[in-house]
């Protein structure tokens, strides 16, 4: 095989826990940076005086959220078994990233962010939630013809950003919200944002992404 032929593309679900709670979209390029170079992989890397991994992330997560499901795609220079790749991606990872799964992608797949089509999240209140007003404020939301806000100084309706939103039981008992949100480039919900529409803070709950659909998904 050439060189070219030996090029492999990586895909990685990975957990973003609580460890890792306040570190933003760039710091997590920088820390798996850090990771596959110490993985001792066949890494491939960009070409110019500051060499860098090449990697691609799936979506940022805002700082803040939590995550069970994050995406990665990283290339190599030659294959390796994905047993090897897993165990040595898990042996490097630092406390908080979990590496959930490990597979080969063609190379040819358009880019992570380029696929991205929506993301799920799970909403934890660190106070007990009426449930009753809980329901009230989500068929409010689900109601609403738009929902006209601001985002960096741009004006925007966030109601068609909303595929789904629920408010549910969770594992403890307590009830929280679960919610579907469109992440397409330019077309992106987020969930503070409709935690803010619903006149919550972000010191009131915490948030943690629980699943990501591409395109192809």
């Amino acid at each position: 095989m050439t060189q070219q032929e030996n090029i492999t593309r990586i895909r990685v679900e990975y957990t973003k826990g609580p460890s890792l709670r306040f570190t933003g979209h760039l710091d997590m390029q920088r820390l798996w940076e850090r990771l596959l170079r110490r993985t001792g992989l066949p890494i491939r890397y960009s070409q110019g005086f500051h060499p860098r991994a090449r990697l691609n992330l799936a979506s940022a997560l805002p700082l803040g959220f939590i995550s069970q499901s994050e995406l990665l795609d990283f290339w190599m220079d030659q294959p390796r078994p994905l047993d090897e790749i897993h165990q040595k991606l898990a042996d490097n990872a630092p406390a908080g990233l979990i590496i959930r799964s490990v597979q080969v992608i063609d190379l040819s797949e358009d880019a992570l962010q380029v696929q991205m089509k929506a993301s799920e999240f799970t909403v934890r209140f660190f106070e007990t939630q009426s449930q009753d007003l809980l329901e009230q404020k989500v068929s409010e939301i689900l109601s609403s013809d738009e929902i006209i806000r601001k985002r960096r100084k741009k004006t925007y309706d966030l109601r068609p950003l909303i595929i789904d939103l629920q408010a549910e039981p969770l594992e403890d008992g307590q009830v929280g919200l679960s919610m579907h949100l469109r992440a397409e480039e330019g077309a992106t919900g987020r969930p503070d944002e409709v935690l803010d529409q619903m006149g919550y803070t972000n010191t009131d709950y915490i948030v943690s992404r629980t699943a990501l659909t591409l395109e192809n998904g």
